[in-house]
């Protein structure tokens, strides 16, 4: 997967996939709502993205290249 990368807040480089099929559901074709209540403690952001009607289609962790 190819990333751009976006200045966030107090200069730190967040990772966004160039592609945008991580947030369309593989059942009805759908934009997914991005979601983060899956991430947990100590284990940094990730973004889940959930169909209304199908459920959590993808997860995406723009930072793990720092960890």
């Amino acid at each position: 997967m190819d990333f751009e990368h976006v200045e966030g807040p107090d200069g730190l480089d967040i990772r966004v996939p160039t592609d945008e099929s991580y947030r369309t559901c593989a059942e009805c074709g759908g934009d997914c709502a991005p979601d983060t209540s899956l991430s947990a403690d100590g284990t940094g952001v990730r973004i889940a993205f959930v169909c209304a009607e199908h459920g959590v289609q993808s997860v995406v962790d723009p930072f793990s290249d720092l960890r």
